[in-house]
């Protein structure tokens, strides 16, 4: 019976010291800064990465088909409500690989979002390297990506306000 709870503690030390353990909610980047692009919004106007320089970015690869990008909506759209009104930060949702009248038609059946879609219908923003979906980027003021993660996240959080608006204060 020892040897039973010797080798269950063992085991819970390995799976423990296995577990990914992040002291950051996102995954610091090293200053890697994005091409410059243009995509179209969905009043059609044509948005350029360099006219949002000066104000920190959230910005959020998503699809309409993606149950994790659709359950963070909610969560994404009550951080851009919180801390846009007092700071100079945009949420920016970039849909990947639909045309207009799909994302559209998506956004008809839901409830009313207040940040930036922008759509990149032939999946050309290759240099941010996006390997999955949802996958969210934290821009500074100067362009820079600073922090990514992969995933749904719970966006309007206290964990990830704070750490967000102590980004911004930096």
């Amino acid at each position: 019976m020892k040897n039973f709870y010797v080798l269950y503690a063992l085991t819970f030390l390995f799976l423990f010291s296995c577990s990914d353990q992040k002291s950051s909610l996102m995954n610091k980047v090293n200053n890697v800064k994005p091409t410059d692009f243009s995509l179209h919004d969905m009043n059609g106007n044509l948005v350029n990465f360099k006219q949002l320089e000066g104000s920190y970015l959230l910005v959020n690869f998503w699809a309409t088909w993606c149950k994790p990008c659709v359950n963070e909506i909610p969560s994404l759209n009550n951080l851009h409500k919180k801390l846009s009104a007092k700071n100079n930060f945009q949420v920016i949702a970039i849909n990947i690989g639909q045309n207009k009248s799909v994302v559209e038609k998506f956004l008809n059946d839901i409830p009313k979002i207040d940040f930036m879609v922008l759509l990149d219908e032939n999946m050309d923003l290759t240099e941010w390297s996006v390997q999955a979906i949802p996958t969210t980027f934290l821009v500074n003021d100067k362009g820079q990506v600073v922090y990514s993660v992969e995933g749904e996240k719970q966006w309007d959080s206290s964990e990830f306000i704070s750490f967000i608006s102590s980004e911004i204060e930096n």
